[in-house]
């Protein structure tokens, strides 16, 4: 092989490096939080989020007994169950910066303030006690995005199979990722759903699995990344949208 040859085949797998790490889009899971001593799913870790210009910043839905729609991870707020209590018996706790427990609405509102291009990447939570809970915080979510005008801003996701294709139903239109390697790729499809966001230990363990949501035109997304060695092989699979705590440091390694 003569050095021409050489030259040319160094440039086009170094070319090729860079459009993967190009099209790798980032995603602060619950916020830019870990790495700015922010409460996670905080209104603080949502605005460092789209300062940092995420692609998404994740957060998670629940409902309480008086039908207040809240982000927070856990079923519980300070030892408190959610969806037994009302929202004023659960704000009388205050996050560690001395927040309020964050409405739906008002996370909402401050995501799609201005024309910044992070995303809402909104993960409905399934109730402690009944599916039907579940389903209502569904329909709640769904009308409250309709009521903002604010659905083009956001992305589903959910371990819900079912929750998942509720949306659908009410809105085809929206954009919805399954997170548990649990249905085929088949079934997914058969719903209509637009891609898989799974643990990155699914796809370490079975190399082929985004090569047939690919084949499927289903994106491709994985959580939580949090190792650059992690992101690094989760690249070079082709999984395109990457879930982390450490969105700052994973901005800077795909931008290199």
């Amino acid at each position: 092989m003569n050095q021409k040859i050489k030259l040319l085949l160094s440039c086009m797998i170094f070319t090729s490096g860079i459009i993967a790490q190009t099209n790798t889009k980032i995603i602060a899971h619950r916020g830019a939080w870990k790495e700015f001593n922010n409460p996670e799913n905080s209104i603080a870790s949502l605005q460092k989020a789209i300062e940092l210009k995420c692609y998404g910043s994740e957060f998670d839905v629940r409902r309480t007994s008086d039908g207040i729609l809240v982000v927070n991870h856990d079923p519980t707020f300070y030892g408190d169950t959610i969806q037994t209590h009302t929202y004023a018996q659960l704000n009388e706790k205050k996050l560690s910066n001395g927040e309020d427990l964050p409405t739906l609405e008002k996370y909402f509102k401050t995501g799609t303030q201005g024309n910044h291009k992070t995303l809402l990447i909104c993960e409905i939570k399934e109730a402690v006690k009944d599916e039907q809970s579940t389903q209502l915080a569904t329909l709640e979510t769904l009308a409250l995005a309709d009521q903002l005008g604010i659905q083009n801003r956001i992305v589903y996701i959910s371990f819900s199979f079912e929750v998942l294709k509720t949306i659908k139903s009410k809105h085809p239109e929206a954009i919805v990722l399954y997170l548990e390697n649990n249905k085929s790729i088949d079934e997914i499809v058969a719903q209509h759903f637009d891609g898989i966001n799974y643990h990155f230990d699914q796809y370490k363990n079975n190399t082929n699995l985004t090569q047939q949501a690919s084949k499927n035109n289903l994106k491709i997304g994985s959580w939580t990344v949090n190792k650059i060695e992690d992101l690094e092989i989760l690249i070079q699979q082709g999984v395109e949208f990457i879930t982390t705590n450490a969105p700052q440091q994973f901005l800077e390694k795909v931008s290199k």
